[in-house]
């Protein structure tokens, strides 16, 4: 089996109300959508997304079709290893477009032994994946009333988006909606990089006694003291774009940096890379969060692979797994994710058992949102 074609096209859906976070606002996904087909007449499909609104996709498309095609063409699509290595290493690679090309072999390898990816990735692939709810930066009252509605429709957890300009604010924010929770609703909060080292333990202090699973990425990226400093404080620390790959979550195993370690199958450059990440966690004996992002559907089910493979991953709640967040209006993948395929399994979604990623790609959908 050989690849006889390497496509990339740039996708952008609307979404019904805009996303927030402390970096800004987004009204709609842009994503490159990948497809390699074989010789055979396999095709798989993968996704390369831009990282909480930094990066353009327009790039990735380029670097796909021009870099990465022409060193693909006619090899072996179920070299997974090798090939993404060497995407990775070639001059001018990008990684969340490696990750559109891992993606799309994976699903290839998977349909031509005919069975889902989570069992390639040795999991189960006829297991629930826990999820949770990213509720957007608003007021106190709006997100309370966000936190009522998703846990009513069946979701027993969230994340509270808070902005970092004003402390109180962003404690108020986070009181109502644990207010608004059942007991035992489970309750994240996301900083996205906001704060600088002195506000975030404020921030950190504040949350005493509220019951908070964890505070994630409190502080820029690159400030890995930061992190570990804000460990002391008596709530875990996740580290999310301060973990970006394999190397990254060395690094902060080493600082001692954080208590989670949070993966974005697209942001680690695909499921090869995040397995390394998760390899990491579980041995240093962290839990591993397999995150959301701006993703269409396509890196959502590669996600629910992930998440059924890694015995870090076990009993905890996932956003990446899950249907966005973000109030897309549509996708391209069939069959979709909603919230209620959520309600249906009772806060869980199920992993996909047919071959390759699990989904059927929307010819209609992908014609109607091609950029």
């Amino acid at each position: 089996m050989k690849i006889a074609s390497v496509r990339a096209w740039l996708v952008s859906i609307p979404l019904a109300t805009p996303y927030v976070i402390s970096r800004g606002a987004l009204e709609r996904f842009e994503n490159v959508v990948v497809e390699i087909a074989t010789d055979t007449g396999l095709k798989g499909h993968g996704e390369a997304v831009p990282v909480s609104l930094m990066g353009d996709p327009r790039d990735y498309q380029r670097v796909i079709e021009t870099l990465f095609a022409p060193r693909l063409l006619g090899r072996d699509p179920r070299e997974i290893e090798a090939l993404v290595d060497e995407m990775l290493a070639l001059p001018g690679s990008v990684t969340a477009a490696v990750a559109g090309v891992d993606l799309a072999l994976w699903d290839i390898a998977g349909q031509a032994l005919g069975v889902p990816v989570s069992a390639l990735l040795g999991g189960r692939g006829d297991g629930m994946v826990l999820v949770d709810y990213t509720i957007s930066v608003d007021t106190p009252d709006a997100m309370a009333e966000t936190a009522r509605r998703v846990t009513a429709e069946g979701l027993r957890g969230v994340v509270v988006k808070v902005p970092c300009k004003d402390i109180a604010e962003d404690i108020a924010r986070v009181k109502a909606v644990r207010a608004a929770l059942p007991p035992r609703g489970n309750l994240r909060v996301d900083c996205n990089g906001g704060y600088d080292r002195a506000p975030a333990l404020a921030f950190i202090r504040g949350l005493d006694g509220l019951g908070v699973d964890f505070v994630e990425q409190p502080v820029a990226a690159k400030d890995l003291e930061g992190m570990a400093l804000c460990r002391g404080q008596g709530i875990a620390i996740a580290a999310d774009e301060s973990c970006s790959t394999p190397a990254d979550a060395l690094a902060l195993v080493r600082a001692q940096a954080c208590d989670v370690l949070n993966v974005k199958v697209p942001k680690a450059g695909g499921l090869l890379q995040s397995k390394r990440i998760a390899a990491i966690a579980s041995a240093a004996g962290l839990p591993l969060v397999v995150g959301g992002g701006l993703t269409f559907g396509i890196s959502r089910f590669a996600s629910q692979h992930l998440a059924a493979s890694s015995s870090a991953t076990r009993g905890l709640y996932h956003q990446g797994p899950g249907p966005a967040s973000q109030s897309l209006t549509d996708d391209i993948t069939e069959p979709r994710l909603t919230r209620d395929t959520v309600t249906k399994h009772k806060g869980s979604v199920p992993v996909p058992t047919a071959p390759g990623l699990g989904f059927t790609l929307l010819s209609g959908n992908m014609q109607r949102f091609i950029a």
